[in-house]
């Protein structure tokens, strides 16, 4: 029951991320980079801009903006609680303003975009060159050890350092860089969740020990599902011993809950397609594979925009019986077990309803792979039979996938008006026929016309037509 009602309790205890100490106005410049900022305005002749801030950078708003628009000539706005996720561009509230451009702060998932140009201002946060190169000699006995060095943006600004500075240790080390053109990758097979990198020569990227320096979190997990042909290593400067990490070893762990959601997804009738981005290229060419990959396996498919899914806000379609997220890589992979339906990927949709794609332990967080174009992209394979058999891992049913021209012509059907004016052969439909309850029933030319009469007054607890506040307002009037 707490997932629809509450005293108010979990709001007072919900934590955020939020500096307390604003940054000093003598140091602002240097900290958010506003002359590199004046210079992309200024040369790309901007006169509207907005500032998107996360929540801890939310104490210095403000005084960034004044000083900017002093700085710049441009006027500045501030996005902040954006409508789904803090590290996508939101290119939807800044058009609210017509603006001509974003300056985002703060971490970013750099999923590319396409409406307005985006700078980029990411925290720089320090790190000791030679404490890292000390800690990956120790480390990584083998000198010639093919090394590929992918960094948190947060130590973007050290890339170059660590480069110059490994490559004299590690001949074949090979450093990554975050992709910021906003354009797609040309080169599919050097790119990885918004960074590019260009091999040694002759090598392929199994060949390679993969390191990613900065925090366990969303960025650390996505690159360890990505790849998983790899051997990957995290190395953290902000902790105190300062060592290397192997890869966790509980991905297997994780993959085994999602090829569970898959099951569920093989099972499910009904999708709901959950829209969690509009600013990430391709968002509606997901949406549109979605549907297909449903059309063709006989589901039907619900669209909405809930802004970020909760648990009150999904558990109002208990029809559906999952939900596809369409998001970037870092908002992808949701934390279902507080739901009513699961919620899943399109990865998970796809390696449910496409039979022709393999089972791989590599897991694709960013859904443009899974597109036309796109490096993982897999033709749907056409079935001579109108039926598949399959029995199901979760409820031990048989079940069939109806594939080819006889689901197109149910489609064709999905909505039909019976003489009652009801509505039939749809998922939704047949699903509020079933229940017990169904809403308010209008009855029209059924209920009496009445005119407007007086309702009660005063407060909730003692109305004046109570008697309790007849006899008090009484004594009051003697």
């Amino acid at each position: 029951m707490s997932a629809f009602s509450s005293d108010g309790q979990r709001c007072i205890e919900q934590q955020i991320e939020c500096s307390l100490s604003p940054t000093p106005k003598d140091n602002l410049r240097n900290v958010y980079q506003l002359n590199r900022c004046d210079e992309w305005i200024k040369s790309h002749k901007l006169s509207k801009v907005c500032l998107q801030f996360p929540d801890n950078l939310l104490c210095d708003a403000a005084d960034v903006v004044l000083n900017l628009q002093q700085s710049s000539g441009a006027i500045c706005y501030i996005l902040g609680d954006t409508s789904y996720g803090s590290c996508c561009v939101d290119e939807v509230s800044a058009e609210h303003v017509q603006a001509d451009g974003i300056i985002h702060f703060g971490h970013a998932c750099l999923s590319p975009t396409k409406r307005l140009p985006v700078l980029y201002i990411f925290q720089s946060k320090p790190l000791d060159v030679n404490k890292f190169l000390e800690a990956l000699k120790t480390f990584f006995k083998n000198r010639n050890e093919y090394l590929l060095t992918i960094f948190d943006v947060s130590y973007a600004h050290k890339i170059d350092d660590v480069y110059e500075t490994l490559s004299q240790q590690f001949p074949n080390a090979v450093s990554a860089f975050p992709n910021l053109n906003l354009k797609h990758i040309q080169e599919k097979d050097q790119s990885c969740l918004g960074c590019h990198f260009d091999l040694k020569e002759g090598t392929t990227l199994d060949q390679y020990s993969v390191l990613f320096i900065g925090k366990d979190g969303r960025t650390y997990t996505n690159y360890l599902l990505e790849l998983a042909a790899c051997k990957l290593f995290r190395y953290d400067p902000e902790e105190l011993e300062s060592a290397i990490h192997p890869g966790d070893s509980k991905i297997s762990r994780f993959l085994m809950k999602r090829l569970h959601l898959v099951e569920r997804v093989k099972d499910a009738k009904t999708l709901g397609i959950l829209v969690g981005t509009l600013g990430v290229h391709g968002y509606l060419d997901a949406v549109d594979r979605i549907k297909l990959l449903a059309k063709k396996t006989g589901k039907k498919t619900y669209i909405f925009a809930v802004g970020r899914p909760n648990v009150p806000k999904l558990a109002n379609f208990p029809e559906v019986d999952a939900f596809v997220l369409v998001a970037c890589p870092e908002n992808s992979l949701l934390d279902w077990k507080d739901f009513y339906q699961p919620v899943v990927s399109l990865y998970e949709v796809e390696m449910a309803c496409n039979m022709a794609r393999e089972f791989s332990p590599k897991y694709v967080t960013d859904f443009r792979q899974l597109l036309c174009d796109g490096r993982d992209y897999v033709q749907l394979m056409e079935s001579s039979s109108n039926e598949n058999l399959d029995v199901s891992l979760v409820t031990g049913k048989v079940r069939n996938f109806v594939i080819g021209s006889a689901n197109d012509k149910l489609n064709d059907k999905a909505l039909a008006a019976r003489a009652d004016l009801s509505v039939c052969l749809s998922t939704g439909s047949e699903f509020l026929t079933a229940r017990s309850w169904q809403g308010l029933e209008q009855n029209l030319g059924q209920t009496p016309v009445e005119l407007a009469s007086q309702g009660r007054s005063g407060i909730a607890s003692s109305y004046h037509s109570e008697p309790l506040q007849k006899i008090k307002n009484e004594k009051e009037l003697k």
